[in-house]
């Protein structure tokens, strides 16, 4: 009798995951940290209100934003929009490595979280425009976002889309000084901090930066960017409209790659509900 419910229980989940997975859509490409974007670059195109989304990045060791030349990187994002206009990422940096005492000492990974707020929407004359920040509330961070982004589409054939993007990456930050053993309070010893200074000198967005991709029925498309360090070409392509997978050729020298997913939770199919 347990094991027949048990069974019954299984199918229920494998189907309310099937369901999940045919009816709900997910997005186009995104950056590095999981944003609507192209390869590093992000974008001002936002997400629906509800939408939640969830990835993984893989960042070559050349181009590594914690340990340059010593470790690649891989990053887990999740995103969702809480409001039609904000965004709240959260990020998790973890570095390859087969050193046991390294891996206990650097713990989980360096862990992120982002706000992304949309200041103007796209129109027919207008691009949209929106305002992402890392969260001063970090003591150790590799990978801060603190830029201006604006961005405008346009139909370049009948199924072909044209987006373009631009935007400035603040050359400064604030973060919490001192170590996790000391820092008990996440509203203390706020420091103004230069990226350039910064003990990860990686220059991760930070400056003038833009981009381009060019789509087939958001189906599949090409990207080009320079993320103001580097110019870097991609591709990505969504598979059962539902699933994104993606690759960049950094500066002509190594390769990124990564997939993502992602579901509306206020806009479940009824049989769902």
């Amino acid at each position: 009798m347990q094991l027949a419910r048990r069974n019954h229980h299984h199918t229920f989940l494998l189907l309310f995951w099937v369901m999940v997975w045919w009816y709900l859509p997910t997005s186009a490409q995104v950056n590095l940290s999981g944003k609507s974007g192209l390869m590093y670059t992000p974008s001002a195109v936002m997400t629906d209100d509800g939408y939640l989304s969830f990835g993984i990045n893989y960042n070559p060791i050349r181009y590594a934003l914690g340990n340059r030349n010593r470790n690649p990187e891989r990053i887990f994002f999740t995103n969702i929009t809480i409001l039609p206009r904000l965004e709240i990422a959260l990020t998790l940096l973890q570095k390859f490595d087969t050193d046991i005492q390294k891996i206990e000492k650097e713990g989980i990974g360096d862990r992120g979280m982002d706000l992304r707020y949309q200041i103007l929407k796209e129109t027919e004359k207008q691009p949209g425009l929106a305002v992402i920040m890392t969260v001063p509330f970090t003591i150790d961070g590799a990978m801060l976002t603190h830029v201006v982004v604006a961005t405008k589409h346009f139909e370049i054939a009948r199924d072909w889309k044209l987006e373009v993007s631009a935007g400035y990456g603040s050359p400064y930050f604030v973060y919490r000084q001192g170590s996790t053993n000391t820092n008990y309070s996440f509203l203390s010893n706020f420091v103004w901090q230069k990226k350039s200074t910064w003990r990860y000198r990686n220059h991760y967005l930070e400056g003038p930066f833009g981009g381009l991709s060019v789509s087939f029925r958001q189906k599949a498309g090409l990207m080009a960017e320079y993320d103001s360090q580097h110019l870097n070409v991609g591709a990505y392509a969504t598979f059962f409209k539902k699933w994104t997978v993606q690759a960049g050729w950094l500066n002509g020298d190594q390769f990124m790659f990564g997939t993502s997913f992602g579901v509306n939770l206020l806009k479940l199919p009824r049989k769902v509900k």
